[in-house]
């Protein structure tokens, strides 16, 4: 892509899922940015800084817990179960197909969801006092406008039962906004020279093309 090689582009981010009325090869289009400008880290793999400071966040530790990671994607599930691996917790992956579902996610003192379908996990499945981190992003019909914004768990009900959850909207996405600026920041600065204007830290997004 010319934007590699373009000096006025420090960062580079493919927006997924890709958007298209064509089928389009994601793995293709990720690892053709350049790696010393990806700033989502998706030519390796994709960065899941936002949850796992919303975990933190949440004052609880990871060690010794039961975590629960629902989504095999590269984006969320496989690099969040790999993550919380490193950080000593006992870690289950779950999907959609996965036959025992509910009695999983009740086991879990850390529950991660990121399937991509609206409001699957029910809040009487979560455990009292469980961190659940919800990064799905689904819309469904209501509100005025036609359509609402839900996320991979039932808020409502979730809510009840979680020590910690996070809110969709309002919750994962905002903190990956804020990370992935600060990856382009760190990129500028390690990448360039400190006397780059202050102005010309352009990221492109490349999505629905």
């Amino acid at each position: 892509m010319s934007v590699n090689e373009n000096p006025s582009v420090h960062g580079l981010i493919v927006q997924l899922p890709l958007d298209s009325v064509n089928r389009m090869d994601t793995e293709l289009v990720t690892n053709a940015v350049s790696p010393e400008k990806d700033v989502d880290g998706s030519v390796l793999h994709s960065p899941t800084s936002a949850p796992s400071l919303m975990i933190c966040s949440s004052s609880v530790s990871v060690a010794g817990k039961h975590a629960v990671v629902i989504g095999r994607s590269k984006i969320v599930g496989a690099p969040m179960h790999d993550l919380l691996l490193w950080n000593h917790a006992t870690v289950t992956t779950c999907h959609s197909k996965t036959p025992d579902l509910p009695e999983q996610v009740g086991r879990a003192d850390i529950l991660v969801v990121g399937a991509g379908r609206a409001e699957m996990v029910r809040g009487e499945w979560v455990k009292e006092g469980a961190v659940v981190i919800d990064c799905g992003i689904n819309h469904v019909p209501g509100s005025a406008s036609g359509k609402r914004v839900v996320g991979d768990v039932h808020y409502a009900s979730a809510n009840q039962r979680a020590g910690f959850i996070t809110p969709v909207p309002g919750g994962v996405g905002p903190m990956t906004v804020a990370m992935l600026m600060e990856v382009n920041i760190n990129i500028i600065i390690f990448t360039y020279s400190p006397s780059v204007n202050s102005n010309s830290n352009n990221v492109v997004a490349i999505n629905k093309t």
